[in-house]
């Protein structure tokens, strides 16, 4: 399967939506099969976000801009880049704190038998593909190295560690359908922690693989896009805070092949303004995650 990903052909978008620009931020909704960045390895004229996000920006911040954070090729959906040193400095820390809220949706094949659930497992780098992840122990995958090990492996195991730990993920389930005529559900996943492709591997954990993914989901799947999306994205960064949403993918009528049974995605926050006159987030952020528990809190009494 990670064959397939290659095989799909990269986002030939030439342009790219601006979520929110304000206080030295550009948010973008970034499509899925495209890197956030220029990548060294990668041959060809493809498009890359940066160089989209660089363009779109005035002349003067363009060789500012750089990303704050990571989201995988594949996936498509919120993306923060920032036009000035501090002002990615001041993301990084909020990411490192882990003080950012993240919300994402995934459309997954099967029926989960649970409204909410939770994955804790720990995500490490498989030792066998330097491109993968895999669920383990951390100890066991990566021990510690006798004494007098070769500085080389040394170097190998504090770069394979460093993306490895524990991980956790909260779930719930806001749709049930099909997608091809195959039984699928669409789920709001709220990552507490960061691990690269820890959503992806939490979701084949409770037997729910994300459509699309070629690396990690059934052999017979030939969905054209991994249906993984970054849906909010709220920092505490500068007097206001920031939030960005992006539209929801994943809706009946939208993506070819869909049909759900009613859905109950929360709806994005308001969006915030392009200005420094913006309101201040946090009142919209409470509302918005309040009623996030007041919905999980009424399906567990309904169950």
């Amino acid at each position: 399967m990670a064959d397939a990903a290659n095989e799909r052909r990269p986002s030939r978008k030439r342009r790219v939506t601006k979520l929110y620009e304000a206080d030295d931020y550009v948010a973008v909704d970034k499509p899925c099969d495209m890197c956030i960045d220029k990548q060294r390895n990668r041959e060809g004229d493809d498009p890359n976000l940066q160089d989209l996000v660089r363009a779109a920006v005035a002349p003067a911040l363009r060789g500012e801009v750089r990303h704050c954070h990571q989201l995988d090729y594949a996936t498509s959906g919120v993306m923060l880049y920032a036009t000035s040193k501090q002002a990615a400095a001041a993301a990084q820390k909020c990411f490192q704190g882990r003080t950012a809220r993240k919300a994402y949706l995934a459309l997954v094949w099967g029926a989960p038998p649970w409204a909410t659930s939770a994955c804790e497992l720990a995500v490490i780098q498989d030792p066998d593909d330097a491109f993968r992840m895999k669920l383990g122990d951390l100890e066991i995958v990566w021990p510690l190295l006798a004494p007098g090990a070769a500085k080389e492996a040394r170097h190998e195991r504090r770069k394979r560690r460093k993306h490895s730990g524990p991980a956790s993920t909260t779930v719930e389930v806001v749709a049930r359908g099909t997608y091809l005529g195959r039984p699928v559900a669409k789920l709001l996943l709220r990552p507490k922690t960061g691990r690269r492709h820890q959503l992806r591997l939490h979701c084949v954990a409770l037997g729910l693989p994300i459509v699309g993914d070629a690396t990690y989901g059934p052999e017979d799947d030939d969905a054209p896009r991994m249906m993984l999306h970054a849906r909010t994205l709220m920092l505490p960064v500068g007097e206001r805070g920031l939030e960005v949403s992006a539209p929801d993918p994943f809706r009946v009528g939208l993506l070819a092949g869909l049909w759900l049974d009613g859905d109950d995605t929360p709806p994005a926050p308001a969006p915030a303004a392009t200005a420094h006159g913006a309101e201040p987030w946090w009142p919209r952020a409470a509302a918005w995650w309040g009623a996030l528990r007041d919905l999980v809190g009424s399906r567990r009494s309904a169950g």
